[in-house]
């Protein structure tokens, strides 16, 4: 078990992030932002998850497989990255 203290330093974040949430929360962004937002969000998950678990591509390759012709035979490691991408999207 993981033994935290909480500091007035540490609080003192937790409120500003909680803050800061509330504030953009009633942000509008355009339909094309949020969409390329989402997009650059789920590829990072692909890269940050598929690495855990061993895979070697790097940021550039992950993002290469992932913008790719589906139709495209791919190796293994940018297969598993489309493939965790893909059930990201579904």
């Amino acid at each position: 078990m993981v033994k935290v203290i909480l500091t007035n330093e540490i609080l003192k974040y937790i409120t500003a992030i909680e803050k800061n949430r509330f504030k953009i929360s009633s942000v509008k962004l355009p339909y094309t932002v949020a969409n390329r937002l989402r997009k650059n969000s789920k590829k990072k998950s692909s890269y940050a998850s598929t690495k855990i678990e061993g895979n070697p591509l790097s940021k550039q390759q992950v993002d290469e497989a992932i913008e790719s012709d589906e139709r495209k035979h791919f190796l293994k490691p940018e297969q598993e990255v489309r493939n965790y991408f893909l059930a990201l999207n579904f």
